[in-house]
């Protein structure tokens, strides 16, 4: 019996020793572990979402004239082109007559005048939605939109713009602000903006100034004095801002029925023509005569009509446009589009018969051959012949595109470029039926339109590195057809990567 025992003994020690383990708890607990980390890092994931931010960037668009970057890293300056993106910390300066838009954060877009820098210091946009943004101006002028669904009070988003002088808080609004040596100039169009204005440049010690709609903010040393004395020095906009080509070619593009409105304003208001003097003027063959595109000669205005609009093109070296002795004041040197508004209550359209005189004037004080138009207005009092009653006025000659963009110096001369993208601009005669360039039809064209745009695309093969002539070919009736040709050398920048 004990024999016995001892074997069952031996054998039960045996059989323990080959059991397999039970790793199941193990296995539990490591599966436990794992999902309470996971869990962990969701929740402090959602928690600070908003640390982590996407890639933000500024896309920008020459609309005229040249503009120059440099990134955050560098002090060098580098020729900027077209659908070329800016992050955190680079900056963007304008030349020269130059105009020039950034994009950004959705339907968000500045504007920059000319000779005008800005700094981008912050630009974000975290998972959340939060959008951040801090431009610098250094000098010159923006004209910004800003969405309201982005930044307004209702959301935690940020935008500002600062100055030496000030910061301006942005919620949802259409601005103008500009700076110089001097003082700042803030004009608020729509929306609503606060501004903290520094004492003496210090940017800790400042007074909050809340802007309304339609107000000016002027900061200089004397007006910020004021401001500290407790005094007003809120202003509203001035007029000539609001009617001038800045503000309206910038809100055209967010508001175009209300640019058409002030538009209109300006035609009837329009001013009586004024003697200039030019009389004493020497005419000189070298300067170009100003190109009168419309109305055709002969046009016969209806008596339900008391308004005529007389536009054209200017040669490139005129610095003034003059419309039978009236200096028209919002052409600018540089410009190579003119509009004159005539008016039945300023005396400017009369009954009958009315020839309209323009002329260019040089910078060196020497006017051009007037090139004339002639209109006859049915307005009460015009003696209208019977043969001539139902005459519908026509012109035998087409005239031949004109190109406004890009600009040369001197007719003929070349366009140099580095940018892999050109836009080139101009009119045609309002009787153009089509327009193509080097034999490509132009889709968005439509007849009657005077206005024309292409774009030379290194990328797309319609524009190689070299010279490229375009061939501008304009439409007319009865077959007629002209021709201008621009010359444009493309050197494409070569950056060595180090």
């Amino acid at each position: 019996m004990k024999t016995f025992r001892k074997r069952r003994q031996h054998s039960s020690v045996f059989y323990r020793r080959r059991r397999r383990r039970n790793y199941v708890p193990l296995i539990t607990f490591i599966i436990a572990f794992c999902v309470v980390v996971w869990l962990g890092a969701r929740f402090f994931s959602m928690l600070f979402s908003d640390i982590r931010s996407e890639a933000a960037s500024m896309e920008l668009q020459i609309l005229k004239g040249r503009s120059e970057f440099t990134f955050s890293e560098s002090d060098e300056w580098t020729p900027a082109y077209s659908e070329q993106k800016f992050l955190e910390g680079d900056s963007i300066r304008t030349s020269n007559n130059t105009r020039a838009s950034l994009s950004f954060l959705g339907g968000n877009m500045i504007f920059l005048n000319e000779n005008t820098e800005i700094q981008i210091l912050e630009l974000e946009e975290k998972s959340s939605g939060k959008k951040n943004v801090v431009l610098l101006l250094k000098k010159g002028d923006l004209w910004a939109h800003a969405s309201g669904d982005d930044f307004s009070d209702d959301t935690k988003s940020q935008f500002s713009v600062q100055t030496d002088r000030a910061i301006v808080h942005v919620r949802g609004t259409i601005f103008d602000l500009s700076s110089n040596e001097t003082q700042d100039t803030l004009r608020l169009i729509k929306g609503s903006v606060d501004v903290d204005v520094f004492h003496d440049g210090d940017d800790e010690d400042f007074t909050n100034v809340n802007v309304g709609v339609g107000q000016k903010l002027v900061l200089s040393n004397a007006s910020v004095e004021q401001l500290q004395s407790n005094q007003d020095i809120l202003e509203i906009i001035d007029t000539d801002f609001i009617y001038s080509e800045w503000h309206l070619q910038n809100l055209e593009r967010f508001s175009p029925q209300e640019a058409t409105q002030i538009r209109r304003r300006i035609e009837v208001s329009a001013v009586p023509p004024v003697t200039t003097g030019d009389d004493n003027l020497q005419v000189s063959d070298d300067l170009e005569s100003p190109n009168i595109l419309t109305p055709m000669d002969g046009t016969r205005i209806p008596a339900s009509s008391d308004t005529i609009t007389i536009e054209g093109t200017a040669p490139l070296k005129a610095v003034q446009i003059v419309v039978n002795g009236y200096t028209l004041t919002k052409f600018q040197p540089g410009d190579r589009k003119w509009a004159y508004f005539g008016a039945k209550k300023f005396g400017t359209l009369l009954p009958g018969e009315n020839t309209y005189s323009v002329i260019a004037i040089s910078r060196d004080g020497k006017k051009s051959i007037p090139a004339k138009v002639n209109v006859f207005y049915e307005g009460e009092g015009a003696v209208i012949a019977a043969d001539d009653a139902n005459i519908v006025s026509t012109i035998d000659e087409f005239k031949a595109p004109v190109i406004t963009r890009p600009t040369v110096m001197d007719e003929g001369d070349p366009y140099q470029t580095s940018s892999e993208i050109v836009t080139i601009m101009g009119l045609v005669d309002p009787k153009t039926n089509g327009v193509e360039v080097n034999g490509f039809r132009l889709k968005k064209f439509q007849p009657g339109q005077t206005e024309f745009s292409y774009i030379a695309n290194a990328r797309y093969d319609n524009m190689k590195e070299g010279e490229n002539v375009y061939a501008i070919t304009a439409f007319g009736p009865d077959n007629k057809k002209a021709t201008k040709s621009i010359t444009i050398i493309y050197s494409p920048l070569n950056v060595e990567s180090e």
